[in-house]
C-alpha cells in the first residue's frame, strides 16, 4: 500500500489490512472508485488513513457524499483522508455552515476548512464564532442549531 518501513502509520496499515481481509479492502477501494476516485487516489487515501478500512461502508458513504455534494472538496479526501473520521453530523456539516457564512460575508479567508476540522470545539467556537460578535448569533445557530432545536423539543415533551 506504499507505506514506508520507518513510518509510524505502517502499524495501523498492517492492522487495518490484515484485520479487514482482502475482500473488504477490495470493497472499500470499489466504494471510493464508485465516487469517481482513481486507483491512485484510493491508494493515497488509504495510505494516509489506513484505519478507514475498518470504518463501515455506510459511514464512509455518508462522509464521501458530504464532502463531494455539500462541501464540494473531492481533493480534500485525497490530501487529508483522516477527515472522514470526523462526525459528519456533529462536526463537519455544522463547521461547514459556519465556514460558509464567514466566507460568504468575506469575514474570514483562512484557515482552510480542512484545518478548521482539526481544531478542538473550544478553539473553533472561540476563533470562528466568538470573534465575530455582530454575527455570533447567526454563526452559533448555524453551528449548534440542530442541537438547540432538538433540545428545545425534548424540553417541551
Amino acid at each position: 500500500m506504499g507505506f514506508s518501513a520507518k513510518s509510524r502509520i505502517l502499524v495501523y496499515g498492517l492492522i487495518a489490512v490484515f484485520g479487514s481481509g482482502d475482500k473488504t479492502v477490495e470493497r472499500k477501494y470499489g466504494l471510493f472508485g464508485s465516487f469517481g476516485y482513481s486507483e491512485y487516489e484510493c491508494r493515497e487515501i488509504f495510505r494516509k488513513a489506513p484505519y478507514l478500512l475498518t470504518r463501515s461502508e455506510e459511514k464512509l458513504k455518508l462522509g464521501i457524499s458530504v464532502f463531494l455534494n455539500s462541501v464540494k472538496f473531492k481533493e480534500a479526501l485525497v490530501c487529508s483522508a483522516s477527515i472522514l473520521i470526523q462526525s459528519m453530523e456533529k462536526r463537519v456539516v455544522p463547521g461547514f455552515r459556519v465556514w460558509d457564512i464567514l466566507k460568504s460575508k468575506k469575514l474570514y479567508k483562512e484557515p482552510s476548512f480542512r484545518k478548521m476540522l482539526f481544531m478542538t470545539e473550544v478553539m473553533f467556537v472561540d476563533k470562528f464564532i466568538s470573534s465575530f460578535p455582530d454575527e455570533a448569533e447567526e454563526l452559533l445557530l448555524a453551528y449548534k442549531g440542530h442541537t438547540l432545536v432538538s433540545s428545545s423539543k425534548e424540553k417541551n415533551s
